[in-house]
């Protein structure tokens, strides 16, 4: 029996063009060829509402099993017993209760107390044990090598890629790409991505036609050479000059491409900061010297700005590093869990303010989970983990997916204290894809290992 997906021999068509054309045209042919391919494909027209998704990307492997935590007296006493020097202090631990049944009480991280409020208000919702997976996998299937599995599990690159590509070939295209490619039209003829990254080059948002616009938690970025730092006619004429450059005809097809990117950067940049300089100033209070607080920010003030640019449909990515804690961890994951806490708190309050609260949906995503086990100063690389789901669209205060059993050798346990996850990557992405407003053929479409799996869809939204 093939464990592995069955693939249609046949290219589709969109895969046909993209490979016909790479035969044949140059790179901006065929990039014209490409969006003009997929907007007939696409079965979306145009949106009359508007939505968001925003990507909060924790970058080494967030330990999951710090922040969402048993609460019950048995269930934390075996918690305690796994992780030892680790284990949150009982009466520390913030109590929540889900509104859907759960085996066992469960609390959050201390420094987590405004999650802990938008999880009381329905406002945020945790999806439970989810994890990188090709297909249904069970210990035994994994023991015995009876299924497929995600490329180079526990390792740091292998598992961003495949968590933010969902591919296990090359080359890849993040899935967030993928959605922008099937959604050309959605945003009319607008020049700007629909993906656009605060954290620059990322996998999710790259190996498309278009690439995703780039920003910094400050804005938009200048380029020293082009922008007149003074009124002196040599320096306006340095301008011009180089102006004059990019709009040469260039023989060579690399040189054009890079005045064509630099005329488009150009372009863009005064179309988002002149939008930006239009919004009212947020009122909402973010944390300072917070880089993920400070990009959320930015993040709102582009939503703000979402009519000016006339943007009917985009997706944010952020990340943020720091959470691989093999070491002193006692020390530093408390300092991430309250940015975490500040930030997205920050973030919800100024989408109220701005009255797009249930059009932005927000959600976690990392490498991996880490260990049951302590390493005796931190934890090491696992599978399975928790990541949340914020905002006014979604069902919230409940726990989705099943809880693992958080004791060393149980059945969810593949050794060292790494979980098997239950719920996959491509369950959860293709969730917050059809509420973004893919359709089911699209989301067969961009997320192929989706079939693998009889609940295709989760009970994240209303």
């Amino acid at each position: 029996m093939n464990h592995f997906n069955k693939k249609n021999n046949s290219l589709s068509r969109r895969d046909f063009l993209k490979k016909a054309a790479l035969t044949t045209l140059g790179s901006s042919s065929l990039f014209s060829l490409i969006s003009q391919f997929n907007l007939a494909q696409a079965q979306t027209s145009t949106f009359n509402d508007y939505r968001a998704l925003v990507c909060v990307f924790l970058y080494g492997g967030n330990d999951a099993y710090s922040m969402l935590i048993p609460h019950s007296l048995n269930e934390y006493n075996s918690y305690k017993n796994t992780r030892r020097n680790l284990a949150i202090l009982r009466g520390n631990i913030i109590p929540i209760a889900p509104s859907n049944s759960q085996p066992a009480d469960y609390g959050l991280h201390p420094e987590l107390s405004d999650v802990a409020n938008l999880f009381a208000n329905n406002k945020l919702t945790f999806v439970n044990n989810i994890g990188t997976l090709v297909e249904p996998t069970s210990k035994a299937d994994y023991l015995n090598n009876r299924v497929a599995l995600p490329p180079q599990l526990f390792s740091h690159n292998d598992q961003q890629n495949y968590m933010m590509s969902l591919q296990a070939t090359k080359p890849q295209q993040g899935w967030a790409s993928r959605m922008a490619e099937l959604m050309l039209d959605a945003n009319g003829s607008n020049q700007l991505s629909m993906n656009i990254s605060l954290s620059g080059a990322n996998t999710f948002q790259m190996g498309g036609a278009q690439a995703p616009y780039t920003v910094s938690a400050a804005g938009v970025s200048d380029y020293w050479s082009i922008r007149p730092q003074s009124s002196e006619i040599w320096d306006i004429n340095r301008v011009e000059a180089y102006r004059k450059i990019l709009g040469q005809s260039q023989s060579h097809l690399f040189a054009q491409a890079f005045a064509d990117t630099q005329n488009r950067s150009l372009s863009l940049g005064q179309q988002v900061s002149a939008a930006l300089s239009t919004i009212s100033p947020i009122s909402t209070e973010f944390v300072q010297g917070s880089h993920l607080s400070a990009s959320l920010r930015m993040v709102a003030n582009l939503i703000a700005a979402r009519s000016q640019l006339n943007m009917k449909r985009q997706i944010f990515f952020i990340g943020i590093g720091d959470y691989d804690t093999h070491g002193d961890q006692a020390n530093r994951y408390p300092l991430l869990m309250r940015e975490l806490n500040h930030s997205l708190n920050s973030f919800y309050n100024a989408t109220v303010e701005l009255g797009v609260s249930d059009k932005v949906t927000t959600f976690t995503a990392s490498d991996f989970g880490r260990t049951l086990t302590s390493n005796g100063d931190g934890t090491d690389h696992g599978w399975g983990s928790h990541q949340m789901v914020m905002g006014d669209a979604i069902d919230g205060g409940k726990f989705i997916g099943t809880m693992p059993e958080l004791v060393i050798g149980s059945n969810d346990d593949i050794g060292e204290g790494r979980i098997i996850p239950t719920t996959s990557v491509d369950q959860y992405a293709a969730s917050l894809a059809g509420w973004y407003g893919l359709s089911g053929s699209q989301l067969s479409e961009t997320f192929p290992n989706l079939a693998n799996f009889n609940e295709q869809s989760l009970a994240l939204f209303s």
